[in-house]
């Protein structure tokens, strides 16, 4: 429905597809707390991939079975376990953790994703990037305030669900060079169902008609928020959208008041500030050097 809005900017579309993305994110998060921790995350995330499969099968069918061709298979499964372990731990912790600092460590995976391509992908870190990666983790330190708030099982899992969220996003760095976006998302969706379909069948239980039902939306807002954030940076560059990311804070701790009697104290907002900021300030600079690289080159 963009499209409707001919005398739009680019980046006003960009930012209003990150809010859309913002949004959803919410509802997802909303709806898995809904749950309750009724069912093991990894059945949350079974459903989540089959809903998923509703978005990328269209227009992949649309080309034939020749659209569906890759010669990554292997780091499609990659890219495929890192997810399906970074949801599962990540759903675990949603169903504990207040949703505020749920959205507050969804912020740090960037800052993960720097050290991962410092290890695998031999990519050189200049000064900014490490000094934002290092308050983002002075960040984080403020949120979980070691030794006056308790570090407990969840938070771990959560911090833990960080890091193979990093490793889903640097298996897709690599996917990227040579797959399109619409086959990496198709994999993902596929393989997590394959995977998660035997512990599923072992750990699951069967969901109540309401509860299905809330199954799907998650996998529907899920992938839906994905789409979105996709069409944002395609709009506009990174650094311009980012800052709409953040309105996912506040919208977290007001469905966590008002649906879950949640209060969020200042520490999780100051902390949160710092972690986005030092991400915010990251791709800003990225974003000054690949235009001054590319003007460098058409000069």
């Amino acid at each position: 429905f963009m499209g409707t809005f001919p005398g739009m900017t680019n980046i006003q579309r960009g930012a209003l597809w990150m809010v859309l993305a913002g949004f959803s994110f919410t509802a997802m998060l909303v709806c898995v707390r809904t749950l309750e921790g009724r069912y093991p995350s990894v059945e949350v995330v079974f459903f989540r991939a089959l809903a998923g499969l509703v978005f990328v099968l269209p227009p992949l069918l649309k080309h034939g079975l020749l659209g569906l061709h890759t010669k990554r298979l292997p780091m499609h499964v990659s890219r495929a376990s890192f997810s399906m372990l970074a949801m599962v731990a990540y759903y675990y912790g949603v169903a504990y953790v207040p949703l505020a600092d749920a959205t507050t460590y969804s912020f740090i995976i960037p800052l993960f994703v720097t050290l991962g391509a410092v290890v695998f992908l031999r990519e050189k870190v200049n000064v900014q990037r490490w000094a934002a990666t290092i308050c983002g983790f002075i960040g984080v330190i403020v949120v979980l305030r070691p030794g006056q708030a308790a570090i407990n099982l969840p938070v771990l899992v959560m911090l833990l669900s960080v890091l193979f969220y990093a490793g889903a996003w640097i298996s897709m760095k690599f996917l990227t060079r040579t797959e399109t976006a619409s086959i990496i998302v198709f994999y993902q969706n596929i393989m997590i169902v394959l995977l998660a379909l035997i512990p599923t069948l072992f750990l699951g239980t069967v969901p109540t008609p309401e509860d299905f039902a809330i199954l799907m939306a998650v996998g529907l807002t899920g992938s839906y928020a994905h789409y979105c954030q996709a069409r944002s940076f395609g709009e506009a560059d990174a650094s311009a959208v980012m800052p709409f990311d953040f309105l996912r804070l506040p919208l977290s701790v007001l469905c966590a008041w008002f649906l879950f009697n949640e209060t969020t104290d200042w520490w999780s907002w100051i902390g949160a500030i710092i972690i986005f900021g030092a991400t915010y300030y990251s791709t800003l600079h990225e974003t000054r050097v690949a235009r001054a690289k590319k003007t460098n080159n058409k000069s």
